[in-house]
């Protein structure tokens, strides 16, 4: 199976693309001689494009010489001398650069017996629906039981048509970029997470880096600039821990009623630890410009790449004008597993367990702190939500060598200067620590 990542938008035409991914596995060695290729239906049908694209593909590589076609039998690698072959990785090297990340703390708590006490009952008794593909959108099942969930913990009035599913929030990530078009503009938090900014950069987006006030992103900076729309985590700011002020969600609002957008990221909204969960902006959103986003990798195991995303109305057309055709990227047998795991009241059990977990690593770290030491006099902000904290640090220490002490104690640290794509060039003397 031949399967490559094909740019539509590109100058170059796909049949090029095609001749030059296959022509470079040739040339080193990935495709090697005498090996047959896809036909020309099975390789359009793997990779979603026309049969007479293919068939230009193939035609430019036999007219070069690098494949040959059979009668009956199909398409085959020539054998070529004097091509310089790029050396085959050694086992170590495939080793080092396949190495699974260690496990996150919470994914222990996760209660794996009753997941796959699920998966059997899907098994046994819904083999039908298993083998029917779902919509672009995702299963039915799993969408209902999101915004019943959505209705009950954050008093979301939202329909199950609204909810798009996905593989992760990087799948989401390039449905907005669709939906919004190619010449949109992009604003996001600074400091912030960096792989939301990497993303959208990589999709070929104009970024705008807006820094982040006490009370939220300053809406100055985000007036000046070229955005029209912007990425925000208005309920628990990563990595700051800011929960953004009712009087700036207003203004936010109000600069999204000019034809903007708000893309909501309420990433771990379940984890308000001392008091009802803030009210999303989607919720008092009155003007259709919000796109609410969030993923179960945080609240399940990052293993289970499944994130979600609610879209307002005008969006949910447009989605539904341009990309029905598209396949769910998430298996059918996940999802309706997820959606019995949240309408049989496992996932809120779930969700307590870990709020009562991180509870408990929270006032560890206040103990700590109490305690003095490397703590002494230290400030923290950002707690009162969220996985994590900022703690700043009254000290003269490099802030490495701070980081490396805390860590020494059994802390789950980083530091916040590394969440600046602009390095503040000092040290901040702020460390991000997890719960």
């Amino acid at each position: 199976m031949l399967m490559y990542v094909l740019d539509k938008n590109s100058s170059d035409p796909v049949y090029i693309q095609i001749y030059d991914h296959i022509r470079q596995d040739i040339e080193t060695g990935m495709l090697r001689s005498g090996e047959k290729l896809p036909s020309k239906r099975a390789f359009a049908e793997q990779n979603g494009i026309s049969i007479s694209t293919v068939e230009n593909a193939y035609g430019q590589l036999i007219a070069e010489g690098y494949i040959r076609s059979i009668a009956k039998k199909g398409y085959f690698v020539e054998k070529l001398t004097g091509v310089p072959v790029l050396p085959q990785k050694t086992l170590t090297e495939e080793v080092t650069a396949s190495v699974e990340h260690p496990a996150e703390p919470l994914a222990s708590l996760f209660p794996f017996s009753v997941w796959a006490k699920l998966m059997r009952e899907e098994l046994v008794s819904n083999h039908v629906r298993l083998a029917t593909r779902p919509p672009a959108e995702g299963a039915y099942a799993l969408r209902k039981a999101i915004a019943g969930y959505l209705k009950s913990f954050r008093n979301m009035e939202i329909s199950p048509e609204q909810v798009i599913v996905g593989a992760g929030t990087e799948y989401l990530y390039i449905l907005i970029r669709i939906l919004l078009g190619e010449h949109s503009v992009m604003a996001v938090e600074e400091p912030g997470h960096r792989k939301i900014a990497d993303i959208y950069k990589s999709l070929g987006m104009k970024l705008h880096l807006i820094p982040m006030q006490e009370d939220g992103i300053d809406m100055e900076a985000l007036r000046r600039s070229e955005a029209d729309v912007v990425h925000i985590s208005p309920s628990h700011h990563f990595p700051t821990g800011v929960i953004t002020s009712v009087a700036k969600r207003y203004a936010l609002l109000g600069w999204a009623s000019e034809g903007r957008y708000i893309i909501e990221d309420d990433y771990d909204s379940e984890f308000r630890l001392s008091a009802r969960p803030i009210p999303s902006m989607f919720s008092f959103d009155v003007t259709d410009r919000v796109i609410y986003m969030n993923t179960f990798t945080k609240s399940l195991t990052p293993t289970i790449r499944i994130g979600y995303m609610i879209l307002p109305q005008t969006l949910m057309k447009r989605f539904r004008e341009r990309l029905q055709s598209l396949s769910c990227p998430v298996s059918a047998f996940e999802q309706y597993t997820l959606a019995r795991f949240i309408e049989e009241g496992y996932f809120e059990k779930h969700i307590r367990r870990l709020r009562r977990h991180c509870k408990d690593s929270r006032e560890r770290l206040m103990d700590s702190i109490a305690k003095g030491g490397i703590f002494q006099d230290a400030k923290v902000s950002g707690n009162q939500a969220g996985m994590h904290c900022v703690v700043t640090f009254q000290t003269d220490k490099p802030d490495k060598e701070v980081l490396q002490i805390v860590r020494e104690q059994g802390f789950h640290a980083a530091l916040l200067s590394e969440y600046y794509r602009v390095p503040p060039g000092h040290d901040l003397h702020k460390l991000i620590i997890y719960y």
